[in-house]
């Protein structure tokens, strides 16, 4: 959902290398805040940048972290919107920085970008509606198991048909979920009692990626309402 440069014509992505420029984030600098003003788009290097925002008690909760290849900060460029979270480095990252002048050059000059652009920013729509049901219709075992099923397969590493394993501590899980880390932590213990995952120093296994996908995956999925609409519909036409 995040790399739109990556998909484009070759000749395209070059030019968007000789236009951008690069530049080294520190681990725990923000390479931008809440309300700062966006002039740039970026792309991911190395490295890795998460997303987020804080509580009234100064809690932190992340909304995504972003991984090489990644591209984020180009939604302020077409709104011309303030940011609307705070942009920090996970650790030490290099980044391609595009600015705003040269992001709206592309664009006109390369149709396809704007066809790309289009096509990622629909399934963030997708997805964040997803978000929104789980928020709405499941317990958190299920929502933490979700978030691990697609953790798994956005940043995970396939231990040779053994299972899939991603880095990631409680902490981080709990501030995704907007949940106590105890509260995490006794899911995470029940997920691996069923067989689902084993807990690991700083890592989570996934023991079986399709198992754990047909399990909790489709607990709410977009089928469900379209097939709810398509029936409503009928009925309207009815005599």
């Amino acid at each position: 959902m995040h790399d739109f440069i990556g998909k484009l014509s070759a000749e395209l992505q070059a030019e968007f290398e000789q236009l951008s420029v690069s530049r080294r984030v520190v681990e725990g600098a923000a390479v931008y805040r809440k309300n700062d003003p966006s002039n740039e788009m970026y792309r991911l290097v190395d490295g890795a940048v998460r997303i987020c925002n804080y509580s009234m008690d100064g809690s932190e909760i992340i909304t995504g972290e972003f991984r090489s290849g990644d591209c984020f900060g180009e939604m302020g460029l077409i709104d011309e919107l303030p940011r609307m979270s705070h942009a920090v480095a996970s650790k030490d990252s290099s980044l391609r920085v595009l600015n705003k002048h040269h992001f709206h050059e592309l664009c006109i000059r390369y149709p396809e970008l704007s066809r790309e652009l289009n096509r990622v920013l629909c399934s963030r729509v997708r997805f964040l509606h997803s978000l929104n049901e789980e928020a709405a219709g499941l317990n958190l075992h299920e929502r933490l198991a979700r978030v691990i099923q697609r953790l798994a397969i956005s940043h995970g590493n396939s231990d040779d048909g053994q299972g899939t394993t991603i880095e990631i501590s409680h902490e981080d899980l709990s501030k995704m979920l907007g949940a106590s880390r105890q509260s995490v932590s006794k899911e995470l213990k029940a997920l691996e009692r069923e067989g689902d995952i084993e807990l690991r120093y700083g890592k989570i296994h996934v023991c079986n990626l399709d198992k754990l996908e047909q399990k909790y995956e489709t607990a709410i999925g977009m089928e469900q309402l379209a097939s709810v609409y398509e029936l409503s519909r009928e009925k309207q036409r009815s005599p």
